[in-house]
């Protein structure tokens, strides 16, 4: 075979063998670039795929991601600092993959006038940084803590459905004790699910811009039923089906007037009521309930097969690492 006959470097002739990246004497690159997840050529100057929409820069040390990676490897495995958190966390026994949303302020409400009385008044809140699932809970994921699948659309890479508020809640639970408390899971309130939505508080009609159709599963395009998470674009903290695909359970109760009520500082909404918070619309409902900024109330013992979650985490730093 050939593999081991030397080419010459391009620029400055130096032996150079197949399969090498870059020229050892003058660091010319003789391979192209290419998304590490859909295999696009890129240019090295990229930060995102115009293609699939990878990451294809750490931002975190502005390393090149490698091929087949959604993170940088490099940063993923490094200890924090004090007072700095990774950018992202695998959960080891379901296989939630978090994403750091940092902490920060922003106006939270119907920013576009389009909306209805309970998305008013648009109101500033401050919150701290926390982490959430870059996807909703998948089936497989579930059923790696939970003996049986309630979804009517069946299928291991499909969000899990027909679940309640309490069965969510559940589920956080049994995975906080998994870890031994070292990472707190559960829903995320109304406010960090928005700020999520929002690709960081940004005014975003749907998670991730104003394209419908590139972002979410909903009415006109899911064929009647939920598909695969992670088939449309991520927003710009690289989380999918924020807007569409299945509603997602809140943690609060759910208020009408919980705008006008709000705290500032990492506000949840704790009243007496069966009515949870859910967001985010689903595959069977129109663009206008995609929206980041509308908010619905649902029983908290009711369920539906266009109703899962995804969850947030926040690293405890009292546990035990052992």
């Amino acid at each position: 075979m050939n593999d081991h006959i030397p080419t010459k470097c391009p620029s400055c002739g130096e032996n150079v063998q197949p399969g090498w990246k870059i020229c050892p004497l003058c660091e010319t690159r003789l391979q192209a670039l290419v998304c590490p997840q859909c295999g696009l050529p890129v240019q090295p100057n990229w930060k995102r795929c115009p293609q699939c929409e990878a990451a294809l820069v750490c931002p975190r040390c502005a390393q090149r991601i490698p091929e087949g990676k959604i993170v940088c490897p490099r940063c993923q495995s490094e200890k924090s600092a004090p007072g700095l958190l990774p950018q992202s966390f695998v959960d080891e026994t379901c296989g939630l993959e978090m994403v750091l949303v940092p902490a920060g302020t922003f106006e939270m409400g119907d920013l576009f006038g389009d909306g209805v009385e309970n998305e008013l008044p648009v109101h500033k809140v401050t919150l701290d940084a926390y982490y959430i699932g870059r996807y909703e809970i998948t089936q497989a994921q579930w059923l790696r803590l939970t003996p049986e699948n309630p979804s009517r659309f069946e299928g291991a890479d499909l969000p899990v459905e027909q679940v309640t508020w309490d069965d969510a809640c559940a589920f956080a639970r049994q995975l906080t004790q998994a870890h031994n408390g070292r990472y707190h899971f559960d829903l995320p309130t109304e406010a960090q699910w928005e700020f999520a939505a929002r690709s960081g508080g940004k005014p975003e009609l749907y998670a991730g811009g104003d394209d419908i159709n590139r972002l979410a599963w909903y009415e006109a395009n899911s064929g009647g039923h939920t598909q695969p998470v992670g088939t449309r674009s991520p927003n710009g903290l690289g989380l999918y089906d924020m807007s569409g695909n299945v509603w997602e359970w809140c943690r609060d109760t759910f208020s009408a007037e919980a705008y006008a009520r709000d705290a500032t500082n990492n506000p949840i909404m704790k009243i007496n009521g069966s009515d949870r918070v859910i967001r985010g619309g689903s595959w069977n409902l129109d663009a206008w309930s995609a929206r980041c900024a509308r908010r619905f109330s649902f029983r908290a013992d009711l369920l539906g097969p266009g109703l899962g979650f995804r969850l947030a985490m926040i690293p405890n730093p009292d546990a035990s690492n052992g």
